[in-house]
């Protein structure tokens, strides 16, 4: 925040991607509506420990150990960013808001089913997996 008062909208912090598709907390804060309000260092916590997760979840597409070209890398920064939201859920209703920060739907306890479900059907989408678990015998 500003000595003026007003919201520093223009934070961005880059994550890399080490081989996978690179993040950034400017576009995950545009994407999944997540307000100035919310300490930068949070949100690129969250999204390192996303993003490892999801990769660990892809290590059947390495090749030779490297990540591949991704034909769509929107759906890796969606699994990645979903996963993080859900993981800072818990943190963004304990922290002091102004009213135009408030949202009771962000905050629901099922928002982070949501949210980890997404990130689920999208890591099944780039395995080529059914995200229901049932595969042909």
């Amino acid at each position: 925040m500003s000595f003026g008062g007003r919201q520093n909208t223009d934070i961005n912090t880059p994550v890399s991607g080490n081989g996978w598709p690179d993040l950034s907390t400017e576009e995950f804060r545009k994407v999944r509506r997540i307000p100035s309000v919310f300490d930068e260092l949070s949100i690129v916590m969250a999204l390192e420990a996303a993003a490892l997760y999801v990769q660990g979840q892809l290590s059947d597409l390495l090749e030779g150990g490297e990540p591949p070209e991704l034909s769509a890398p929107s759906v890796y920064r969606r699994a990645v960013y979903s996963r993080a939201h859900a993981d800072l859920l818990p943190e963004f209703a304990t922290q002091d808001r102004r009213e135009v920060a408030e949202n009771a739907a962000e905050d629901a306890p099922e928002q982070d089913a949501r949210f980890r479900a997404q990130s689920t059907r999208d890591i099944c989408l780039l395995l080529g997996r059914s995200p229901n678990g049932v595969e042909l015998i």
